[in-house]
């Protein structure tokens, strides 16, 4: 489910703002020049300055002749973001063709997994692809997943919603009615994912028994993320605007704070405490 460009670069400004940017961010289209370009935006936007020559910028792209990103490159950008920030706040980088460190026994992207679980303070990771197919499931999960639309037809009004996301939007009622129901109705709506993710996966891979739990977990880590994309899509559809700008905001809270491993019923009971105007504190 793509977004316009800047349809993201409004929802990050927000994000940055509220404090509630995410450490990794995974930005998908057809067109890697369009992502590069949205990319050094983005990083403009952080570094409160041009991106293209900052000294808190760190960029690295394939440059083999096997055009793979390297265990090197990666080790590399790894010792940059442990140094402290030189001239802004935020230390921002950027890995173009992320796909191209999982060829082969995609070394270089499980030398990453550490970094991008847990970055470095005051840092923000960007992984651009063409190829999201290509990534390994371990990188995916780690991120949050922002497809960016190609042509000249936006999704926010033309993409179908699934019956699931209308039904947790329609819930109606007091407000401490409809959070617990909407909580209720995700938290069902995940764990169906997961079951369905246990048997897909287990079919693909039922000769390594061993990886099957962490493969099952990496699957269904991003089946979640992209339940919350189809509710952030659904809720801008709705008529009434401040409505749809509160619960697009909870839902990115409620993003956040699963990706930094809040546990899930906890997060997804205040979110929608939030998102009906109960409470206002954040994680």
């Amino acid at each position: 489910m793509p977004f316009p460009a800047n349809w993201i670069e409004e929802r990050l400004a927000h994000a940055r703002k509220e404090n509630r940017m995410a450490h990794a961010y995974l930005l998908v289209g057809n067109d890697l020049d369009q992502l590069r370009a949205l990319f050094l935006r983005l990083a403009s936007q952080l570094l409160d300055a041009n991106s293209e020559n900052h000294p808190d910028l760190h960029v690295i792209q394939p440059e083999s002749k096997s055009r793979r990103l390297t265990v090197e490159q990666i080790r590399n950008l790894e010792q940059q973001l442990q140094l402290k920030a030189r001239q802004a706040k935020t230390k921002v980088a950027g890995i173009i063709a992320a796909d191209r460190m999982c060829i082969g026994s995609a070394e270089a992207a499980n030398a990453f997994l550490k970094t991008l679980e847990e970055p470095p303070d005051n840092t923000v990771i960007f992984l651009l692809t063409d190829r999201l197919e290509q990534l390994l499931p371990t990188i995916r999960s780690r991120c949050l997943v922002l497809q960016i639309e190609s042509g000249e037809t936006s999704p926010l009004a033309s993409a179908e919603t699934p019956a699931w996301a209308k039904n947790w939007l329609a819930v109606s009622g007091p407000p401490a009615d409809q959070a617990y129901r909407r909580a209720g109705l995700l938290s069902a709506h995940w764990k169906q994912l997961r079951e369905r993710v246990e048997t897909q996966t287990g079919e693909k891979n039922n000769a390594d028994e061993d990886a099957l739990p962490a493969l099952v977990e990496a699957e269904y880590l991003l089946a979640r993320d992209n339940s919350i994309r189809a509710l952030i899509i659904a809720a801008w559809r709705q008529h009434d605007r401040s409505a749809a700008t509160q619960t697009v905001n909870g839902l990115e809270d409620l993003r956040y704070a699963l990706s930094r491993n809040i546990e899930q019923n906890l997060a997804l009971e205040r979110i929608c405490l939030k998102i009906s105007g109960l409470i206002e504190d954040k994680f």
